[in-house]
């Protein structure tokens, strides 16, 4: 399945890849994972998305799948991880689709505190850790 495919069989349906606290980002991320970049071992448990990124160097199945990448080399299905917020403890990850502008990005997401199913939405690249990029 390519991410365009994956978009349209998701696109406002609640992914819930691991079945417990409802669909969180994160499960968008291991459903895309397993789909599209045909990962079929499970990287490892987080706390939260941005461990994603903060814990990589102590997530050996991550190594083996994924290089960490600076945002600015963003590229078409990398994925994008956020740090933390006021409001977010556990911050966010989603699937890169394009820059809107030298700020915004386009991604496909998923939004676990409102529980509305993936989407297509814009986000600032304010407090983006950084990217996972599936190795070759």
């Amino acid at each position: 399945m390519n991410f365009i495919e994956f978009i349209n069989k998701y696109l406002g349906k609640k992914v819930d890849f691991d079945g417990a606290f409802g669909a969180q980002c994160v499960d968008l991320f291991r459903q895309y994972v397993k789909e599209v970049l045909e990962i079929r071992e499970h990287t490892g448990a987080v706390e939260g998305a941005r461990d994603l990124y903060i814990n990589y160097s102590k997530m050996p199945l991550e190594q083996k799948y994924f290089t960490t990448e600076n945002t600015i080399t963003a590229r078409y299905g990398d994925v994008a991880v956020w740090d933390r917020t006021a409001t977010n403890r556990y911050g966010h990850v989603a699937i890169f689709l394009c820059w809107v502008n030298a700020d915004k990005m386009l991604v496909f997401e998923q939004d676990g505190c409102r529980q509305d199913g993936a989407k297509l939405a814009l986000r600032d690249k304010h407090n983006c850790l950084g990217l996972l990029r599936r190795r070759k």
